[in-house]
């Protein structure tokens, strides 16, 4: 299977989306099996896309792949929550100078969260157009929700004390999951800038402030930083953001 073109950026993929991006990923490697079986296929699954990992994906490039004399495809499926400018601008270069039969999978909540020179080099669909584009069948939950979900609602039309319990309660549930679980901290955080976007288009008369905007920046420059605390910056936002009820 050929497509026409190199990379796509698929937003919102749950899990039961995954595995049928897989599947497809499958008939593009041309095999029946798990794509996981063949060495033309790299996974790599992040919640801070990392210089090392894109390491693999630039070395995954330049190998020859194996099988129909060296001419077969390859696929790279990266799963992330985001990624700081230096591995984005590590990863560039590889956009910009794919090998031939190379193909790359972005599957991350919003093509927002990427430089716009990554952007501009990808085909950038929300998962259900994607499914449509390539006729894909998978499961019935493919899209992670609705952005305005209950939980973003009542942050934002909470009181400060509120909104550090809810932040509180994410944190914990984050820690249970893994040691360094934050994929549900990252996805609130987008969430609550799409709701906040929302919000502004419906109301043009509720617009953030000057400071609350550069609240909203700097909250997604750090949560780039794997050291940063995520839990600290969500606060952050909790005490400076303006108490909204009508969403």
């Amino acid at each position: 299977m050929k497509l026409n073109h190199h990379a796509y950026i698929i937003e919102k993929v749950s899990d039961d989306g995954i595995s049928a991006v897989l599947n497809f990923i499958s008939q593009i490697l041309e095999i029946e099996k798990d794509p996981h079986v063949s060495p033309n296929f790299l996974h790599i699954k992040s919640n801070q896309l990392s210089v090392e990992e894109v390491g693999k994906v630039v070395a995954f490039n330049s190998q020859k792949s194996f099988g129909q004399n060296g001419g077969g495809n390859k696929v790279a499926l990266i799963e992330i929550n985001g990624a700081g400018h230096q591995a984005q601008n590590a990863l560039l270069k590889t956009l910009e100078e794919p090998f031939p039969n190379t193909y790359f999978f972005i599957a991350i909540s919003s093509a927002s969260l990427l430089l716009p020179t990554i952007q501009s080099r990808v085909e950038i669909y929300g998962v259900e157009d994607f499914f449509k584009k390539f006729n894909l069948k998978g499961e019935k939950k493919v899209l992670r929700g609705d952005i305005q979900s209950q939980i973003v609602t009542e942050f934002l039309g909470s009181s400060l004390a509120k909104r550090i319990e809810i932040v509180k309660r994410m944190a914990d549930e984050a820690g249970k999951e893994g040691e360094d679980d934050s994929s549900k901290l990252f996805q609130f955080l987008h969430d609550i800038e799409m709701t906040l976007k929302d919000w502004e288009k419906k109301k043009p008369t509720g617009r953030l402030s000057k400071e609350e905007l550069q609240t909203l920046i700097i909250a997604r420059e750090y949560f780039a930083d794997a050291g940063a605390s995520k839990k600290m910056l969500l606060e952050y936002l909790a005490l400076k953001l303006p108490i909204i009820k009508s969403l």
